[in-house]
This record gives C-alpha cells, structure tokens and sequence, in this order.
C-alpha cells in the first residue's frame, strides 16, 4: 500500500523553534515529529511513502534519506507545494498511486488504528474518508457532522466560535480514492479543508467520517507539544519502544525523566517530567519541572526551569529562573541569575547579559 505525508509547512506556531528546523523535525522524546507517522504507516503495510517537503526540506531528506533504514521506499515532492496548499501538491504525486492510499499529517501523534481507518473507507465505498477526533475547543480545526452511516453532512474550515456545529475535528488523517481528485485543479493552490472537502459536498460524493477515540494532538503550540510530551508518561499516548509503565509510576511518586546518550546530571530536583536530549549537562542544586530540553544544553547550578522548552545548543548560567510557557531559541545565551518570564519566546542566537529580567510584551 502506498501513502503521502505533508511534510511542507513551516510550523509559525513553535516559533522560535521551527526557525533552524522544520516542524516534523521537532524532535519529540529524541525522534522527530514525522518519525511517529511513519511507523503508524509501516505498521499496517504501507511500503512506499511520497513526502511533500516544503520548508527547510533539505532538514527531512537528510534524516529520512530512501526510507531504507525504516524499511520503507520514500520520494520526497519538493516544488512548489507551499504554492499549491495541501491538495494541489497531492494532486502532483497522485499519478504514482495504484489504488486506494493514505494522506497524513507528518506533525500528528496518534495511536488511531490506521487499518481500521482503511477498511472503513473501503467498506463505506468512499472517494475520500476523514479521521475525526473529538475535542473541547474545535475553533482551530475544520469540523464535520456525519450522518448514522458516518456520510460528512457539512464541514467548515475553523468555525467562529458562534458558527460551530460539532465537536468532531479534521485530524489531518484521509483515505482517499485517485479518482477525488479529479476535482482539483491542476497547478492552483487547492486545500482540502477550504477547497476539496466543500466541493465533495456540493457535488454530493461520497465523503466520509470516520470517529476515533484513540489519542491525537496535532503539536501545535508549545502547550500543546508539552502536553502531549506528560501524556506519553501518563501512559496516554503510546511511542513504539518505549515502556511508560515505570514512567507513570514515577510521574505520581514526584518526577520521571527520559534522557538521551551522554548526558550528565549532577542530581537535579525533577518535578512532574524532563525530557532531555543528547549531551546535556546539568549542574548542581537544578530544578526542572514539567520541561523539555532539546540536545546540546548546558545547565549551570542553582538553575529553575518550569514548564518551558530549551532548544538546541543553549547555555543557561547560574541562577537563572525560567517560568512557565517559555520558549527559548536554539543556540542562545543567558547568562547568570537572569529571569525568563511567562510566555517569553526567547530568539535564537539571543545573548541575555547578566542579571536581565525579560518580561513578556
């Protein structure tokens, strides 16, 4: 079975931390974002993947190469697909599909059930299939009503907040049939959630929904990537390879922590969760609670940091306070006993003298 991921965007959101990196290279417990939608793929038999790259493409097609490592064949689509939106660029690769295939998400985490997903679409006989999941806030997500046999009714693109219908959101996982696309047309920018989706409805083709209750976050703020990062060691969201049975345990009894290869750490207070990439270095007297901390930092003593994201290469002198909903750029400095404060979105390459207090706008 073949599949395609969207691979192509440029992740604002994360911002500073997509500015050096795409956002399904993020790297989430030490693998990147898209890594996870791969293996969801590979584990039902997908065995050639066509990834629509975009931003910092160069990034994915480095890491991922031909697939081969993963025992997957992978092409990378990578002209003009931020021109065309998501089923414009589709429409490019859809020649090379042989039948019934898969559109992810490169940035989701999911425990979704993919071949379930699969064998709905073929048994409804739809030309395309959404995966919807349900959610409390669904104004950021394009949201569907279905019908007793699961047949969308209407759809809407990120609803005002009066204008919502349903607490079922698009999450960015379709089945699809070649035949859909007919409907878009060639070399035009053409989304599926404002353009393709609507244009199904109106000519009343067979668009399907599928609800799911397995676990979705689709990462997209650094609130929504910390959460998903406690849900992995709640033992919500389950990661090929990693056991969370000792994690949750550790979890309610004060703090667990997951670190990756040659770290060391001087006995640092963790409350909640740390996640902590390569070759970081942690000094005495450091409280960590609720945080991660991408590869290559260094924490000096008597440091605090709450419920924030420190991204790669990042210096952080003694004494320094960083508060809740931080986010700081890779390869910054900042230097002794200065204080981050909440929601501060440090830039990358920033230089913090001594003593500084940076407060939010």
């Amino acid at each position: 079975m073949k599949a395609i991921v969207l691979a192509g965007g440029k992740g604002t959101r994360l911002l500073p931390l997509t500015v050096y990196r795409p956002k399904p290279m993020i790297p989430f417990f030490n693998k990147p974002l898209m890594e996870y939608a791969l293996q969801n793929l590979i584990k039902i038999g997908v065995d050639e993947v066509y990834v629509l790259v975009g931003y910092l493409k160069e990034r994915i097609m480095d890491y991922f190469g031909d697939g081969s490592q993963w025992g997957v064949e992978l092409h990378y689509s990578n002209k003009d697909n931020l021109k065309l939106g998501t089923a414009g660029a589709t429409k490019k690769v859809v020649k090379k599909m042989d039948g019934t295939f898969l559109v992810v998400s490169s940035d989701v985490l999911t425990n979704l059930d993919m071949g379930a997903l699969v064998e709905y679409h073929k048994r409804k006989g739809a030309l395309a299939t959404l995966a919807l999941s349900e959610v409390d806030d669904p104004t950021q997500y394009g949201i569907a009503i279905i019908n007793e046999d699961g047949r969308i009714q209407q759809f809407k693109e990120k609803p005002r907040p009066e204008e919502v219908f349903s607490n079922l959101v698009n999450a960015g996982i379709y089945v699809f049939e070649p035949e859909a696309f007919d409907l878009v047309p060639k070399g035009k920018n053409f989304d599926f959630s404002k353009d393709l989706f609507p244009r199904m409805l109106e000519n009343d083709l067979p668009l399907y929904g599928f609800p799911f209750r397995e676990y979705w976050n689709d990462v997209g703020r650094p609130s929504s990537y910390l959460q998903a990062t406690e849900d992995v060691f709640l033992g919500r969201l389950l990661l090929p390879d990693l056991r969370t049975e000792h994690l949750k345990g550790n979890l309610e009894h004060g703090g667990a922590i997951v670190t990756g290869r040659r770290c060391i750490l001087r006995g640092p207070e963790i409350r909640g969760f740390a996640v902590l990439g390569d070759d970081v270095k942690i000094g005495k007297d450091v409280k960590i609670e609720r945080s991660v901390i991408f590869s290559g930092v260094t924490i000096e003593d008597g440091v605090e940091i709450r419920e924030a994201i420190i991204g790669e290469n990042v210096h952080v002198g003694k004494g320094v306070v960083i508060q809740p909903g931080s986010v700081i750029g890779d390869n910054t400095l900042i230097e002794e006993f200065s204080k981050i404060g909440s929601n501060v979105k440090v830039w990358v390459e920033s230089r913090i003298g001594r003593e500084s207090i940076i407060l939010p706008d």
